[in-house]
C-alpha cells in the first residue's frame, strides 16, 4: 500500500469515534426531523452533531439531558455526524432539572469545543449522581467554585493574591476578578473579613456571610469570563429561589 493510501486511511480512521461516554448539555430540532446537540464528552471535551431522523423515534429516552450515554459519531469539522446513541437516565429529582439546566448552559457557554476537560466532566457527572437529593445554593456554589478553579479563572482561596500570605482571620479583604482576595481597610468598599473568607475556603457555607460571599464572587468571576453571554436558566433559577 502506497504512503497516500496509508494517509487515506488514517483520516478516516480519526474521523470516526466511538462508544464515547457523554452527555447532552443542550438540543435544538434541526431541519425537518434531526436534531442538533450539544454533547459533554469525557474524551473529546464539548462537540456538537446531528442525530439525523431523531425526531421520529419514539423512543427519545437517549436524546435528554441527564441521561449517561455513549455515543459514537463521525466527522472532521465542527458539527459532527451521530451515528449511534445509546443511555441509562440517571434518577435526578425533577425539582433539581432547573438547576442543573443552568449547569449545562453554563458548561456549553465556557467549555471550548473539542477539547477534553476530564476533571470538569469527572465533577459534572459527580453532582448528577448525588442529585437525587435537592440541588441548593451550596451545592451549586460548590460546583461552580470547582468548575472555575479548574478552568483557571478563579484563585486559590487560602491566600492574599497580592503578598501571598495566607488570609488572617481578623484582617479584611476585597476580591479582584481573575486575581483573588487583596488585603484592605476595613472602610474599603466590599470589603469582607478574613473569616468569612476562610470558612469559604473550607466549604462551610452554614457559617454567615459565606453563601453572599460565594455567590457575589463567583457570579462576577463568570459574568467576567462568558464575555457578553447571557444564561437564560440562570435568570430563571434566581427568580425561583426569590419565591421560596
Amino acid at each position: 500500500m502506497t504512503n497516500s493510501h496509508w494517509r487515506l486511511l488514517a483520516t478516516r480512521m480519526e474521523a470516526r469515534v466511538s462508544d464515547q461516554l457523554s452527555f447532552i448539555l443542550r438540543r435544538r430540532d434541526w431541519q425537518n426531523t434531526s436534531l442538533m446537540l450539544d454533547f459533554f464528552t469525557r474524551d473529546h471535551g464539548c462537540i456538537r452533531a446531528i442525530a439525523r431522523g431523531a425526531r421520529r423515534n419514539p423512543a427519545k429516552a437517549p436524546y435528554q439531558p441527564f441521561t449517561m450515554l455513549s455515543i459514537s459519531w463521525t466527522g472532521r469539522q465542527e458539527l459532527k455526524t451521530l451515528i449511534a446513541i445509546e443511555g441509562q437516565p440517571l434518577p435526578v429529582d425533577e425539582k433539581n432539572y432547573l438547576a442543573l439546566l443552568y449547569v449545562n448552559e453554563l458548561l456549553a457557554a465556557l467549555l471550548p469545543q473539542g477539547e477534553a476537560n476530564p476533571d470538569v466532566f469527572a465533577s459534572y457527572q459527580l453532582l448528577l449522581q448525588h442529585s437525587t437529593g435537592e440541588i441548593g445554593e451550596a451545592e451549586l456554589r460548590r460546583f461552580e467554585l470547582e468548575l472555575m478553579q479548574l478552568l483557571g479563572y478563579f484563585p486559590e482561596l487560602s491566600r492574599d493574591a497580592a503578598s501571598g500570605q495566607e488570609i488572617r482571620a481578623e484582617a479584611f479583604y476585597q476580591f479582584v476578578i481573575n486575581s483573588g482576595f487583596i488585603s484592605c481597610p476595613n472602610s474599603a468598599r466590599d470589603s469582607v473579613s478574613g473569616q468569612v473568607v476562610i470558612d469559604w475556603s473550607t466549604g462551610d457555607y452554614g457559617k454567615p456571610g459565606v453563601l453572599h460571599l460565594a455567590k457575589t464572587a463567583l457570579r462576577s468571576t463568570i459574568d467576567f469570563n462568558l464575555h457578553g453571554k447571557t444564561l437564560k436558566s440562570r435568570d430563571v433559577y434566581l427568580e425561583m429561589m426569590k419565591r421560596k
